[in-house]
């Protein structure tokens, strides 16, 4: 996304463009990916799936940090990142992650010799939904984009999160069985999904009627030029799609309902979430710092 020209920052909405144009892309790819491994994990620790625990902390390990690797412009100076916990949730997510990789880690090795720590774990455990809700308070503590600026934004990425780590859960369960687990990341999944769709309405609602810049930026996510990626692959088939499949499910049970279908639920899922995050930090807009009244009720983002 091109910089906008600075005397414009006093007349109209302008469009960030550092947390998603060009290399920018990477930042939303890692906290995607590092949000769902710790999702994995922490569902399926709770349910005692080890495999699933296993294979979330590796999506942290391996898509997360290494999208987040190629994102920074000089990958050997990043422990700069963590020295001002005090003041930045960027320094504090990574104190997060990487405590929850450590521990995590030490866990599963722990497991692997048949030792595994309550104490451990439950630690493990409270760091990986830290990672999960990190994101979302890095992008609400910017003042200066009311879009971003609200406490549902940590709640919306930590719920997403989940119910993407409890969707590929699943998908190892429909590959190695275990029918008593698949239930219950089932049920989980059903709940996270009434979550997502309460919260993510909520969310825009108090957007829309916030200030003006917000009214602009669900504008923008709904009607502007990216408004199919929104209608199409959030609505439609992020949540349109997973939900009529709960449904079906529950009418002719879950063993009866066909993998394929499962499966396509649970893509379509993981790419609209990756599409709403997308979409979230696309729509981002900078106060303007003269709104004229007439400018404010007439004009339009962009």
């Amino acid at each position: 996304m091109a910089r906008e020209p600075l005397y414009q920052w006093m007349v109209k909405y302008t469009p960030q463009s550092e947390w998603v144009g060009e290399k920018g892309v990477m930042f939303c790819l890692a906290f995607f990916f590092i949000q769902l491994g710790a999702g994995m994990f922490l569902i399926s620790s709770i349910l005692n799936f080890f495999l699933g625990t296993f294979i979330g902390w590796l999506i942290c390990v391996f898509l997360g940090g290494g999208v987040h690797l190629l994102h920074l412009g000089h990958p050997v100076r990043f422990y700069r990142m963590v020295l001002r916990p005090q003041t930045s949730w960027i320094s504090r997510g990574l104190l997060f992650v990487f405590g929850f990789l450590i521990l995590g880690g030490l866990q599963i090795i722990l497991s692997l010799f048949g030792i595994p720590s309550l104490v451990l774990l439950i630690l493990a455990n409270a760091l990986a939904f830290l990672t999960l809700i990190y994101g979302g308070f890095a992008l609400s503590c910017i003042n200066g984009i009311p879009f971003w600026n609200s406490a549902l934004l940590p709640l919306l990425f930590a719920v997403s999160g989940c119910w993407g780590g409890a969707g590929l859960t699943t998908v190892l369960l429909l590959n190695i069985g275990g029918a008593g687990t698949l239930f219950a990341v089932a049920e989980v999944g059903r709940v996270l999904l009434l979550g997502f769709i309460v919260i993510l309405p909520t969310y825009l609602i108090a957007a829309r009627y916030g200030l003006p810049s917000g009214k602009a930026s669900v504008s923008e996510m709904v009607a502007g030029r990216l408004w199919p990626l929104f209608w199409i692959g959030v609505v439609l088939l992020g949540l349109g799609l997973p939900l009529g499949v709960v449904i079906y499910s529950l009418v002719i049970g879950l063993e009866k309902t066909p993998f394929m279908l499962l499966y396509l639920s649970i893509i379509f899922e993981l790419l609209g979430d990756l599409f709403l995050r997308y979409l979230i930090l696309n729509s981002g807009f900078y106060n303007p710092l003269i709104s004229p009244p007439d400018y404010v009720s007439n004009s339009s983002p962009g």
